[in-house]
């Protein structure tokens, strides 16, 4: 038998679950054609510019001749390589 209290609290529960779906809803960039999670783009965006560093830094680094700025390289492709292995 469902008691008063139960239904009550049956009833906060969905509330609270509504609540939730809506904050998820709104996170959410909405666009024409499709939504999109603001996690996700940061994710990708991050990704490309890693991706571009790394292929810069690779190509200085097997291309240059003189290794005035050899160090540099190194450094910057270190740094993009140790944010990534951080990652919690």
């Amino acid at each position: 038998m469902i008691t008063p209290e139960i239904e009550l609290k049956q009833i906060e529960l969905e509330d609270k679950k509504f609540e939730r779906e809506e904050k998820h809803e709104e996170r959410q960039w909405k666009s024409c054609c499709f939504q999109l999670e603001p996690e996700s783009s940061m994710f990708f965006a991050k990704l490309s510019i890693s991706t571009m560093t790394i292929a810069l830094c690779s190509y200085q680094l097997i291309t240059q001749v003189d290794c005035s700025y050899q160090s540099l390289y190194s450094s910057i492709l270190s740094v993009v390589i140790t944010f990534w292995l951080n990652k919690k």
